[in-house]
């Protein structure tokens, strides 16, 4: 068994570290890294190393599961060399993609040569959407009619991807259209091509729920999501809890169905979940399961919410999603 592994980066030392932890031996790792500081201290321990993967094509190895972890505008280029040297299982990092075009064109190429794709959405591999679903019947908040996502210079695409993923599915819902007035900063630290996306985006989703997104790029706040539900939230706190807040169940049954501005939310409870390192996860995907644990089409869904935003700010009016139109701007 060959493990290629594209990128060694923050991400990608992680994902050596846990095929390590997974008794994966170190032969059967091969490493694809342009940095050849990188690549000098990695062959010391060991680690077979190429520049490019084209190099593994002309030698004729053969890959049996690939890891692609380099910077994001290069995850489809990267995904087709490794099924081109006969690679059928492997793990894209997100944003899948900075274009609409070239991911169309890959899901088409997946599909007709059996390809297994998943894709790391941290969220899917940990227990919080079972979490979320158990408390909103335990303390019958009803249905969620929206989220609100909020930070300071988290980045809609770096960050933000996951947890649009994340609302889709605890919405059951994907938008309708989209209206953003956005920051785009070049202060991403991995490379100063990649933007670095704040600001606001409102998403109206086809069942007629929102999700509400506001950061800034001149602060440094932590994440924070809020679920909205008629009487209530739960709020997704840092300390790795489900805070839960509802009305008094008094002034629910005073008002009935009315919708009222007097809504005092009282906290009832908080839940633990497991926010877990999500690497040894999605490598058992990789490696044992039967489907992916994030599809493309899913995955999809999220880097259009991104790519959307970008348009609306660009065009300066609201953007149907089933109207996105590519840019050249590159997210990561």
């Amino acid at each position: 068994m060959k493990v290629a592994l594209v990128g060694h980066g923050s991400i990608g030392s992680r994902y050596k570290d846990s095929l390590i932890k997974n008794h994966i031996n170190i032969e059967d790792i091969v490493i694809i890294e342009k940095n050849s500081k990188l690549i000098e201290e990695l062959r010391k321990e060991n680690f077979n190393c190429y520049e490019d993967l084209l190099i593994l094509k002309r030698e004729g190895l053969n890959i049996d599961y690939g890891i692609v972890a380099n910077w994001g505008p290069q995850h489809i280029k990267t995904a087709n060399q490794l099924i081109d040297i006969g690679c059928k299982r492997i793990i894209i990092e997100k944003p899948v993609s900075s274009r609409i075009d070239e991911l169309e064109s890959f899901k088409k190429r997946c599909i007709n040569e059996n390809i297994f794709i998943t894709v790391h959405h941290h969220w899917n591999y940990t227990d919080i959407i079972d979490k979320i679903e158990n408390a909103q019947i335990k303390y019958n908040l009803g249905e969620p009619v929206g989220i609100r996502f909020i930070g300071g210079a988290v980045c809609l695409s770096t960050n933000g991807t996951h947890y649009f993923d994340l609302g889709c599915k605890i919405l059951k819902s994907s938008p309708k259209q989209v209206c953003a007035d956005l920051e785009l900063d070049y202060i991403n630290p991995r490379d100063k091509k990649l933007v670095n996306i704040g600001g606001m985006a409102s998403y109206r989703m086809k069942n007629d729920s929102f999700i509400h997104v506001s950061f800034s790029n001149n602060n440094s706040q932590s994440f924070r999501s809020e679920i909205v539900y008629r009487h209530g939230i739960i709020k997704i706190s840092t300390d790795i809890k489900l805070k839960v807040f509802k009305r008094n169940d008094q002034d629910i049954i005073k008002f009935g169905h009315k919708i009222t501005r007097y809504g005092d939310l009282n906290f009832i409870g908080d839940i633990a979940f497991k926010d877990i390192l999500t690497l040894d996860s999605v490598l058992e995907n990789l490696f044992y399961g039967d489907k992916p644990k994030v599809s493309l089409d899913e995955a999809e869904i999220s880097v259009k919410m991104v790519l959307a935003a970008i348009q609306s700010h660009l065009n300066g009016k609201k953007v149907m999603f089933d109207n996105i139109i590519d840019t050249d701007i590159l997210i990561s």
